[in-house]
């Protein structure tokens, strides 16, 4: 016996593989370091970037987090990386994003709110670390496409003591 999709349930499906698309470019773009792309491509002229603090815990809105970037800090921030001015990311590291268990928490109309897992691995100064997360991404509705609204990067970590600075973008 086999099962057909409905036509909600292909529509469903259909959306599922844009959105993991666009995860999975996005995730190509800052791996080869094309930042500039990423931040006039992907993303809005709102944009919040923010990794909360890894020892902080649950609904805390008001806790101090390691990243909390609008659209002026982060393209400061891209700005830095690609003219050398990171000292710990001259030469550049090597990264290599792992995004899995992509999930569509909410259809809003004008925009999702998406859920993945991610591990981003990075290689360089002779070390490699691996940052273990979540990704908890607004995207809005552009066409056939999305850009990012808002980008928030939850790490499974209880210290980022082993890891040293937090140079890259996750």
């Amino acid at each position: 016996m086999t099962t057909e999709l409905t036509i909600d349930d292909a529509a469903q499906v259909r959306l599922w593989h844009r959105v993991g698309q666009f995860l999975f470019r996005e995730a190509r773009l800052l791996d080869e370091w094309r930042l500039l792309e990423w931040y006039e491509e992907m993303l809005t002229d709102d944009i919040r970037y923010s990794v909360p603090a890894t020892d902080v815990r649950g609904g805390t809105a008001d806790a101090l987090g390691l990243i909390d970037d609008d659209a002026a800090r982060l393209r400061q921030r891209i700005e830095q990386l690609l003219n050398g001015e990171v000292w710990c990311e001259n030469p550049r590291s090597r990264t290599n994003r792992m995004i899995s268990n992509v999930e569509i928490l909410t259809d809003r109309g004008t925009h999702l709110d998406v859920a993945a897992n991610v591990v981003v691995y990075r290689f360089g100064h002779g070390r490699s670390d691996a940052y273990v997360g979540k990704y908890r991404f607004e995207l809005v509705v552009e066409g056939e496409s999305f850009r990012v609204r808002r980008r928030v990067v939850v790490l499974d970590h209880e210290t980022l003591y082993e890891h040293g600075k937090l140079s890259i973008i996750l």
